[in-house]
C-alpha cells in the first residue's frame, strides 16, 4: 500500500478559530484604553493557535506492515485554558499521584472557596493565595491532629496535595482550592518504630461549620496584616490590561466593547429551585468549605477519577458552540440553581475571559503539604513505590526529544501511555492493520513543510480523465 497521510490535526476546530480571529481585536481593544497585555498572556494565546498544527512540528509514526503514516502534532504546553494540553497534564498528574504519591489509605476532597472580593487579589498575588491555603490547611489538619491526640496517638501527622483552580464553570475568574487530604494521620509506633495509619473519624457538618469560621477569621486577619483590608477597594493597575480583564471576569462582567460593565447573558431552561448546602459543607463571610467526598483505601480507580477531576482544564471543546449572530454559547456542565444552563458571550468577551485565566509564569499551581511535601521526613516511608516496567520501544521517544534526560528518572509520561490508561486506546496502533507503529522521527520547522509536501504528493491519486 502506498503512503497515506493521517494527521491528528486539531488546529481548525471552533476554539482555535475563535482565538485566532479574536486575538487581534482583543489587543486593539486593550490598547484603545492606553493599556497593554503582559507578554506571557499574548504568547500563550498565540501558541494556542498553533497547538495541533503539524507545521509547527510533529512526531512521525510509520507502520512497517502497511506503510501507513500518522503525524502527531506537537502541543503548545499552555497552562491557562488549552483543553488538549490541560487534558494531558490532568491525566499525567492523576496517574503520577495514584502510582507514586498517595498511599493506600482513605482520601478526602476538601474544597476551600474565598469571597469574590478576594478572588482578584489572590489571582494577581500568588503569594496571597498560598497564604490563605496554608491557613485553611492548618485549621483542617489541626482538627485531625486534635482528634488523634484525643485517641492517644502521639505526634500525629497528615498530608495533602492541592490544585489551585483559577476558573469557574462559566470561564469566570474564580480562584479556589481543591485539596486531596489523607483522611487520618500517621504516627510512629513506640514499640516497632514503624509508621502506622490511624483513622480519626469523619468531620460532621457541625465540625465543618466551626472550621470555616476559624478559617474566615484567621484568613481575614492575615490578609489585613499584609495590607489588604476589607475596606480597601481592589484597584487594578491602569497600565496592565490583564488586571482589568481579571477584575471584570471575577464579577462575570464584560471589560470592553459595547457591553462594557454588563453581566454575561444567561440562557435559562426552567425556573430556579431553592439551594441548600449539602452535608459536610458550610460557609462564613464568603469563605466556603466542602468536605463531603471521600474515597476508600481500596478504590484506586475512583481515586484516579477524583484526581483527574481536580486537575481538569477550564473548558471542554464540546461545551462550546456559536450562534447565527456570531455570539458564543458555553454550556454549563450542570445547571445552576436559578435554572441557567448556558451563558452567551460575544467573541470579545470570550477572549477577555481566556486572557484572564492565564496564570503568571513560574508560579506553581499544585502545592504539597504535610507528610506529602517534597522534603517531609516521613515521605519516603509513606508514598507507594511505583512498579518498574521494562522500557518499551515506544519510550525511545524520550531519548530522541530530550536526550539529556534519557538516563534520569523523569515524571514525564508518554501520550500513548496516557491514552491507553485513560481511554484504553493504543496511540501506536496502526488504524489500518492494527500492528504497532514505530517513531521514525520528530520533525521540527522548517523541515515540517518539506515532509508535509512530500506526504501530500504521495497521497494524491492518479489524474482522472477529463479533470480540470
Amino acid at each position: 500500500m502506498g503512503a497515506t497521510l493521517d494527521c491528528c490535526n486539531t488546529s481548525s476546530d471552533l476554539l482555535h478559530r475563535l482565538v485566532a480571529e479574536g486575538l487581534g481585536p482583543l489587543q486593539a481593544a486593550v490598547e484603545s484604553g492606553d493599556r497593554s497585555l503582559p507578554r506571557y498572556v499574548i504568547e500563550e494565546l498565540r501558541r494556542y493557535t498553533t497547538c495541533g498544527d503539524p507545521r509547527g512540528g510533529f512526531g512521525w509514526l510509520v507502520c512497517d506492515t502497511c506503510h501507513h503514516h500518522r503525524l502527531v502534532p506537537l502541543s503548545c504546553k499552555g497552562r491557562g485554558f488549552c483543553p488538549s494540553c490541560g487534558g494531558r497534564r490532568m491525566a499525567a498528574r492523576a496517574a503520577r499521584w495514584v502510582d507514586g504519591l498517595l498511599p493506600r489509605v482513605a482520601v478526602r476532597q476538601v474544597v476551600l472557596t474565598v469571597p469574590w472580593q478576594r478572588r482578584w487579589q489572590l489571582a494577581r498575588k500568588p503569594d496571597l493565595a498560598r497564604g490563605v491555603l496554608r491557613i485553611g490547611l492548618d485549621v483542617v489538619m489541626g482538627w485531625y491532629r486534635e482528634q488523634a491526640v484525643m485517641r492517644g496517638v502521639k505526634a500525629p501527622r497528615t498530608g495533602s496535595v492541592t490544585v489551585v483552580q483559577r476558573f469557574g464553570g462559566a470561564l469566570n475568574l474564580n480562584v479556589h482550592f481543591h485539596t486531596l487530604l489523607l483522611d487520618g494521620v500517621y504516627a510512629r509506633d513506640a514499640q516497632s518504630g514503624r509508621l502506622r495509619w490511624h483513622r480519626v473519624g469523619h468531620p460532621s457538618t457541625r465540625t465543618i461549620e466551626q472550621l470555616v469560621v476559624r478559617i474566615a477569621d484567621r484568613a481575614e486577619e492575615w490578609l489585613a496584616e499584609q495590607g489588604y483590608g476589607t475596606d480597601e477597594e481592589a484597584e487594578p493597575d491602569p497600565d496592565d490590561g490583564q488586571a482589568v480583564l481579571q477584575a471584570a471576569a471575577v464579577m462575570g462582567r464584560a471589560a470592553m466593547g459595547s457591553r462594557r460593565g454588563r453581566r454575561a447573558r444567561r440562557l435559562q431552561v426552567l425556573g430556579g429551585r431553592p439551594y441548600r448546602l449539602p452535608a459536610q459543607c458550610a460557609s462564613c463571610d464568603g469563605y466556603g468549605l466542602h468536605a463531603g467526598v471521600v474515597i476508600g483505601a481500596r478504590d484506586r480507580k475512583g481515586l484516579e477519577r477524583l484526581c483527574r477531576y481536580i486537575a481538569r482544564p477550564p473548558l471542554a471543546k464540546s461545551r462550546l458552540e456559536t450562534r447565527d449572530d456570531g455570539t458564543v454559547v458555553i454550556r454549563l456542565k450542570q445547571p445552576w440553581a436559578d435554572g441557567t444552563g448556558a451563558i452567551q458571550l460575544s467573541r470579545l468577551e470570550l477572549m477577555e475571559r481566556l486572557a484572564a485565566l492565564v496564570p503568571p509564569p513560574r508560579k506553581n499551581q499544585v502545592l504539597y503539604h504535610g507528610v506529602l511535601a517534597s522534603r517531609a521526613a516521613w515521605r519516603e516511608q509513606i508514598v507507594p513505590r511505583p512498579k518498574r516496567s521494562r522500557r518499551s520501544d515506544h519510550e525511545h521517544t524520550r531519548a530522541i526529544i530530550r536526550p539529556e534526560r534519557a538516563s534520569r528518572r523523569s515524571r514525564w509520561m508518554l501520550w500513548s501511555t496516557l491514552l491507553k490508561r485513560v481511554f484504553a486506546v493504543d496511540g501506536f496502533e496502526c488504524p489500518l492493520c492494527d500492528q504497532p507503529m514505530r517513531l521514525q522521527a520528530v520533525v521540527l520547522p522548517p523541515a515540517t513543510l518539506r515532509v508535509l509536501d512530500g506526504l501530500e504528493l504521495a497521497c494524491r491519486g492518479p489524474p482522472q480523465q477529463g479533470a480540470a
